[in-house]
């Protein structure tokens, strides 16, 4: 008798999760392999992240690749090694997100601004532009940014944080245009 995957059976795909060693990341890289995936999780500490792999199940389901979101060298190791590791990357989770500075906008220093678009904004660019070259270019695939509703309406206190998410969300449809039909490009905006 020949049996066929269901819709949401992922048997065989292998994702790449930004940000995965707790919390929604976490919680994403669950999911997927629940459902027959094999993920590289990414974070910036090494303890929690070997942590997180554990009860992922291990290393023949999950991968753990320490190092900062926006450090270049380290997208290139975690996608190299999951290269190696599964042969192939066919989703991808920008998760990875920051917020060193709460209160008003305009008391949020030069440094704090900059530092939060580059891992909220260029960082999730950068890692798709990672795995398009590396395997989603001529396979295809599919790429979730997490962006925010703080994207989308005032969110005193995090307005910093708010107008880069805003920036996920508009850097998506412009993703969704310029990779489309072969990659799907879609964000989600859980509540910050």
């Amino acid at each position: 008798m020949t049996t066929t995957a269901g819709p949401g059976d992922l048997t065989g795909k292998v994702a790449v999760v930004t940000g995965a060693s707790r919390g929604i990341g976490f919680g994403i890289a669950q999911d997927l392999i629940s459902r027959g995936a094999k993920v590289c999780i990414t974070a910036r500490k090494p303890d929690p992240l070997a942590e997180a792999v554990t009860e992922l199940g291990g290393s023949d389901v999950a991968l753990g690749v320490a190092g900062r979101a926006d450090d270049a060298e380290h997208r290139q190791d975690a996608v190299a090694r999951t290269m190696d590791a599964f042969g192939r990357i066919d989703y991808l989770v920008n998760n990875t997100g920051i917020n060193p500075h709460f209160g008003s906008l305009l008391d949020c220093d030069d440094a704090a601004a900059a530092k939060i678009f580059q891992v909220n904004v260029l960082a999730p660019l950068a890692w798709t532009r990672a795995v398009r070259d590396a395997w989603m270019g001529e396979h295809g695939g599919a790429i979730v940014n997490v962006a925010s509703i703080a994207g989308v309406r005032t969110s005193p206190g995090i307005g910093m944080y708010g107008i880069s998410k805003a920036a996920v969300i508009r850097a998506t449809t412009e993703l969704a245009q310029e990779l489309g039909p072969k990659i799907r490009v879609n964000c989600v905006r859980p509540p910050s």
